[in-house]
């Protein structure tokens, strides 16, 4: 797995996806908290972001908010891996919407930021992470929960509380893509681990 700074030298000249004819441009900004959204639309700003042809969606909520979080972004991989003139906030934002690209690579490399400087808005991103098919991804999550920070931990509790249903869809997900690549899923499943641990979080606080 190449890292971050290789990836970026990478992708930052690929040829951007163009968007389909007649397509609303998605808001991105409403994958995020409201108070987090004139920095959005800093990050977003210019062609080069808008998600290309038809998209999905997810919502979920995080601290009596609802996000609407797109399933999957086709744009320039080394976008949210540019941080040039971005805030640490700004590269945050990036890096979440880049757990949302079609490639796992650029997933997992934004992941690994995430997991680097975590903030509790991060949340949504990380946890969805847990249902993919890409067991490294699982598995950097997994490695990582033990060392968040206690205000980290406590987000994560406080997502979990706040969204049963998608925690139970997550844990749905993590059986689904097991049972396709080999036996049935054990306890020792790193997404049944990590579901595991999220569940104890929002018990504890």
């Amino acid at each position: 797995m190449p890292d971050s700074a290789k990836m970026r030298a990478a992708h930052l000249n690929a040829a951007t996806p163009m968007p389909l004819p007649g397509m609303p441009a998605l808001d991105l900004s409403l994958a995020f908290p409201a108070a987090l959204r004139p920095a959005v639309a800093a990050v977003t700003a210019g062609a080069a972001w808008r998600p290309e042809g038809l998209h999905y969606t997810y919502q979920v909520t995080l601290e009596g908010e609802t996000l609407t979080i797109p399933v999957r972004l086709y744009f320039n991989p080394g976008l949210p891996l540019d941080d040039a003139g971005r805030s640490v906030t700004e590269r945050g934002i990036a890096s979440c919407l880049g757990t949302r690209h079609h490639d796992g690579h650029v997933r997992e490399a934004c992941l690994a930021r995430l997991l680097a400087a975590p903030q509790g808005w991060m949340a949504p991103f990380i946890v969805h992470l847990v249902g993919e098919y890409v067991i490294e991804i699982v598995q950097r999550v997994e490695t990582a929960l033990p060392e968040l920070d206690p205000d980290m931990r406590a987000a994560l509790a406080g997502f979990v509380r706040e969204n049963p249903a998608y925690l139970d869809t997550i844990e749905r997900r993590t059986v689904s893509y097991r049972f396709r690549g080999g036996p049935p899923p054990q306890l020792d499943y790193p997404g049944k681990r990590v579901i595991a641990c999220l569940r104890a979080l929002g018990r504890k606080a």
